[in-house]
């Protein structure tokens, strides 16, 4: 054993994740949506900071966004997810990043979301496509900030935002207060509306097309 001067990390498995988000060219498809969030030329682009800030999430260490402070420091890290260290983010810099966005852009998301579903779709050609709607409750009782909380079910504040999903994946979103059950509002014929018109359209105009949810409670 001996000292070496190459530079390592532990995260060797988020290179492999860089890799495949642009190998299904995900960022074109930011660039598209958030594209106009860059102010300034001198600041990062915005696949840049979408790419470190997605690898932060899968790379779990810390919640916290100071965290990013240290990621700017480890030239292991940098050199894994093949960015510059110049181009590491500091913490300011995604508070910032966040701050800028508002609900219109905050629903580009979801169209994000239903173009990868749609891609997906068309490469594995399933004969039914079955999606499944259901709530998932978000632990936000510790965090000093949580504007919109409600509590949920586990007693706990929270918030609690409705998913679509076909299979493993997320296909769409729609972001709401702890105490709304999964069947409230109109919030799921809406999103259920919007996924069957995208699938006929996009898809197959005869595909079945089979929707799993609960009830919820009663209204």
């Amino acid at each position: 054993m001996e000292v070496t001067k190459e530079t390592i990390t532990g995260r060797g498995g988020l290179s492999l994740f860089f890799r495949y988000l642009r190998n299904i060219q995900i960022f074109p498809q930011i660039d598209t949506f958030f594209g106009s969030m860059r102010r300034s030329r001198k600041g990062q682009p915005v696949t840049e900071i979408f790419k470190q800030v997605l690898c932060f999430f899968l790379d779990g260490t810390s919640r916290h966004l100071v965290f990013f402070d240290t990621l700017a420091k480890d030239a292991g890290y940098a050199a894994v997810i093949e960015s510059e260290a110049a181009s590491m983010l500091s913490s300011h810099s995604v508070k910032r990043f966040f701050r800028s966005f508002w609900w219109p852009r905050i629903y580009l998301f979801r169209h994000l979301l239903q173009r990868l579903f749609l891609w997906r779709l068309k490469l594995e050609a399933p004969d039914v496509v079955i999606l499944g709607i259901d709530t998932m409750v978000m632990d936000n009782d510790e965090a000093k900030v949580r504007h919109g909380v409600r509590p949920t079910y586990k007693r706990v504040k929270e918030f609690q935002p409705l998913q679509m999903t076909w299979r493993q994946f997320v296909i769409d979103a729609a972001f709401r207060r702890g105490d709304a059950h999964s069947n409230n509002g109109d919030t799921v014929e809406k999103m259920v509306h919007h996924a069957v018109a995208r699938i006929r359209k996009r898809y197959r105009p005869d595909a079945p097309i089979i929707v799993r949810m609960d009830t919820g409670p009663p209204q």
